[in-house]
Order: C-alpha cells, then structure tokens, then sequence
C-alpha cells in the first residue's frame, strides 16, 4: 500500500479549498452541485504531495461530510412527518453558512493583511529632546542694554543713528480710547489699522496691547473667523 501523501500547503483548511472550488467554477453558494464538488476536493487532495496527519485529518473530515451530504442528495426524499406544505431540509445548507462565514473571515483577515503592511512602511520615534527641560533666563532691561552696548562697540565702521518715533505709544492709546467713548457697539479691529503710515499702524498695536494689559480696553468675538470688535471697559468693569 502506497503512503499517503498530501500537500496543505496552497490551502489553509478544508473550507479554503472548498471556497477555491466554488469561485473558480463560480458556483452558487447556496446552489452547489455537490457531486462536481466532491469530485473535485477528492481530486485535488489526490494532487497533494507532502503529508500532515494533524491537517490532513480536517481535509479528510470535509471529504467524508462532502460524500455524506453526496449521498443524501442521490437518495430519493421522504415525505416529512406532519404538516404535508413542509420541505425537507436542505443537506447543502449548514455546507453554505460555513462557507459564507469562512468568506467573511477571510475578507476581513485579508484587509487587516493590508493595513499591517501599510503600517509596516511606517516609522515613527520619539522626539529626540522630548525629556529635556528647558529653562530660560529671566534679563532685565539693564542686562539687554549692556549686551547692546557690547555688540555696538565691538563693531567697526560707521556709527547708525535711530530717527526718532513720529509716533508715539502713549499718543496712540489716548487716540483709541477717544475714539471708543464715541462708539456705543465696539470698533472692529481692523479699523484701527486701515490707513496710516507703518510706523504709526505699529504704534497704535502696541497701544491697544497696553491697554490690553491695563484692562481699559476688551476684546470680544463671537465666533472662529468672525470679526474682532473692541470695547472700552466700563469704570464699574474695572471695579472702581
């Protein structure tokens, strides 16, 4: 007697074999032609070279419950018992739930296959300071004078000389704060810098962050992207 022999390796089971047979021919499956079937799994477990007796059993298993099922389908149907509108159960059908199922497993297993190899051409660290601390020191505006002094003085060359502002930051917060006592509704912020020269545009910003800062002035805005209005803030605002 022979040995017998079967590869496994193509298929991952007995139902993966059975689902290739059932595309290929693209046979329904609630409609399989089970005696073209059958010949056809025991031909190609005939075609199977390397032998796994753990595997090869499940293989043999689904040949046997296919020869089975053959074997139901060629015998003639008896009457059911009782009611005579009822209609004996289909001998295919556990054989297509289980393969419908195997499909969706294999479909989902076969996505999940996909986003593991996407993930797979990813590469990702962590920063590379992420548990450095950093610790700025705190200068005074003696400290930044003295470094100023130290870079002009060790240049060399020509001497440049600062126009004095046209401008000033206190001139343009009084400016503001005349123009919002007359506007009961708030002045949009882009109002403040429609016209004027650059020096004076950056005049009156540094203003209104003053009186930011001094909570004379507030800010209010509705909603993302929508205009910016500022108010005057009320005395009673201000708690006097």
């Amino acid at each position: 007697m022979e040995k017998l022999s079967i590869r496994i390796e193509q298929f991952e089971g007995p139902l993966d074999l059975l689902l290739h047979l059932v595309q290929i021919n693209k046979y329904d499956v609630y409609d399989i032609p089970i005696v073209s079937i059958t010949e056809q799994y025991i031909a190609e477990l005939d075609k199977m070279q390397e032998f796994d007796m753990e595997v090869a059993t499940e293989f043999l298993v689904m040949a046997a419950t296919l020869l089975q099922i053959k074997s139901r389908m060629l015998l003639p149907k008896l009457p059911v018992e009782g009611d005579g509108d009822e209609e004996e159960v289909d001998p295919r059908q556990q054989l297509a739930e289980m393969l419908v199922e195997y499909r969706k497993i294999k479909l989902k297993a076969a996505a999940l296959s996909d986003l593991k190899a996407a993930a797979d051409k990813q590469v990702s660290h962590k920063p590379m300071y992420g548990d450095v601390a950093l610790v700025l020191k705190q200068y005074t505006v003696k400290d930044l004078l003295l470094a100023l002094a130290e870079i002009v003085n060790s240049e060399q060359g020509e001497i440049a000389y600062i126009a004095p502002q046209a401008y000033s930051v206190e001139g343009k917060m009084q400016d503001i704060l005349d123009r919002l006592e007359n506007a009961t509704g708030g002045i949009v912020l882009s109002d403040f810098f429609q016209s004027g020269h650059r020096a004076e545009k950056i005049a009156s910003f540094l203003g209104l962050l003053e009186l930011l800062k001094a909570g004379r002035v507030i800010i209010e805005q509705k909603e993302a992207f929508a205009p910016i209005y500022i108010f005057v803030r009320k005395a009673q605002e201000n708690g006097i």
